[in-house]
């Protein structure tokens, strides 16, 4: 009976073999750091950002790797899998690629300043299920520099204004700026993106543009078009010249990403794996000391953490702080407890949009999005009228008007002329963003109100104020009695 024996104990073997890989099957499925899972736990509060205290208890969130991420691929093959564009609209587009390629070092480069935050931008665009050319937008803003500031002081790698930040939940406080957050602007930015592309009927073209120049300009101009009987898409309206170049630019990088090779660039590859983890903790921490604790070193942790305007989370609540990966394990040794969590853009932004801290400063919630549409209402200008004033009637800056307009805070306007409004609730209040050259003076004059009544209103002991700071304007009839 040799054969027979030899057939049991074959299917002995593959008994055993079976047993083995059901086994290994099992054990991925549990594993913390299965790459197909997007599951976390241990999720805290993101009040963020404070001063060292004795910690003994930090939490890093753990978080498992996203998607179709390979830790042995190249990032840029899922890029060019999810684009869905049209790259060869316009011959602007032909025109940017050619000049584009003249530099031979363009694509090594947005290699390069993109790799940090690269990994994150992709997984959060497939997760919401977006074209990948929108991960090009960020190198167009700003190279992906998260310290870059606008002359117009927008800020961060999405380059937001003040006020479009603080709309789309960025918190902007002494302590912090969200729109620094690669993570939390990353989340932001994808659903300003998203809200423009509903608002455009699903034209991504006209959703760039509008967040290039604003939505109210973009409309402005299909009116225009509408008017003299002209389409109204991307290429055929009159915008500034800056946009004119935007959308082209976002569209040729990604055609030269499709097909590097062929026009004779090189795109050195970006690796298919979370570069950052985000250390989380139920107390107050500093750069300083998570330097200490990991070996970083304190330039690169500064370098990753630029919205920590002082270098430390704030004393009122946990926070989180950006490490290089790998790096967040050694914090437990010296600090506490620690799980690590890879940076992603989804999580982060789901804490800090629940987070209270920003509130509790200012005295004022900021509003859902579905609340804010519905106060959406458009204004006819009459004689005499100006940006301060309309603006104050309607408990908004005057700097969030004109920019949610396209137009300058000092443009004169004409009688008839409409512009589009999104006033608070029943004019009720005025969030200021204090900006370099504020004074209690000067907003005193631009809203129309007595320095005396901005000082009580805010408890401000002298005219002097920090920009990052959140002053409160109220209209008349609705101010405070106390």
């Amino acid at each position: 009976m040799p054969d027979a024996a030899r057939l049991a104990r074959t299917l002995g073997a593959l008994g055993v073999l079976t047993l083995l890989l059901n086994g290994c099957a099992t054990e991925n499925r549990v594993v913390e750091n299965d790459p197909g899972d997007f599951g976390y736990s241990g999720m805290v509060s993101a009040r963020e950002y404070g001063y060292v205290r004795p910690a003994t208890d930090v939490v890093v969130m753990e978080r498992r790797t996203a998607g179709r991420a390979d830790p042995r691929g190249d990032l840029w093959n899922r890029v060019r899998t999810g684009m869905t564009l049209d790259l060869y609209a316009d011959a602007r587009i032909d025109s940017t690629v050619e000049r584009f390629r003249r530099d031979p070092q363009y694509l090594s480069r947005m290699s390069q300043q993109g790799m940090p935050y690269l990994h994150m931008i992709v997984t959060e665009i497939e997760r919401r299920g977006l074209p990948m050319e929108l991960a090009f937008l960020p190198h167009v803003e700003s190279r992906f520099n998260p310290v870059a500031t606008s002359p117009k002081a927008a800020a961060g790698i999405w380059q937001f204004m003040p006020y479009t930040g603080l709309e789309m939940g960025l918190r902007q406080d002494a302590w912090y700026d969200g729109r620094r957050d690669p993570l939390a602007s990353t989340g932001a930015a994808l659903d300003y993106l998203e809200q423009l592309n509903r608002r455009f009927d699903g034209d991504w073209t006209l959703a760039m543009a509008a967040y290039n120049c604003g939505p109210g300009r973009v409309a402005a101009a299909q009116a225009a078009n509408r008017r003299s009987g002209k389409p109204t898409d991307y290429w055929s309206l009159n915008l500034p010249n800056e946009t004119k170049n935007y959308v082209p630019q976002i569209l040729a990088t990604a055609r030269l990403v499709a097909a590097p090779t062929r026009y004779g660039l090189k795109l050195p590859p970006v690796p298919d794996r979370p570069q950052l983890e985000v250390v989380r903790t139920q107390q107050p921490v500093d750069l300083n000391r998570v330097a200490s604790a990991t070996g970083v070193q304190l330039y690169e942790l500064q370098r990753l953490n630029p919205a920590l305007k002082l270098g430390r989370t704030a004393p009122d609540g946990p926070g989180h702080v950006l490490v290089p990966a790998g790096s967040g394990q050694k914090i437990g040794k010296k600090i506490g407890r620690v799980q690590v969590m890879p940076a992603m853009a989804s999580v982060v932004r789901s804490q800090a949009s629940s987070s209270q801290t920003a509130t509790a400063r200012s005295g004022t919630a900021l509003q859902s999005r579905a609340a804010r549409a519905e106060r959406r209402k458009i204004h006819v200008v009459k004689g005499g009228e100006t940006i301060a004033s309309i603006a104050r009637a309607n408990g908004i800056e005057p700097r969030a008007l004109a920019e949610l307009n396209g137009i300058s805070v000092r443009e004169p306007l004409l009688s008839g002329q409409t512009l589009e409004v999104q006033a608070t609730n029943d004019s009720a209040l005025i969030t200021h963003l204090v900006t370099k050259g504020d004074s209690v003076k000067t907003l005193a004059k631009r809203y129309g109100v007595s320095v005396k009544d901005l000082q009580r209103w805010n408890r401000l002991a002298e005219t002097r104020l920090t920009p990052g700071d959140l002053i409160l304007i109220y209209p008349p009839g609705r101010a405070p009695t106390s």
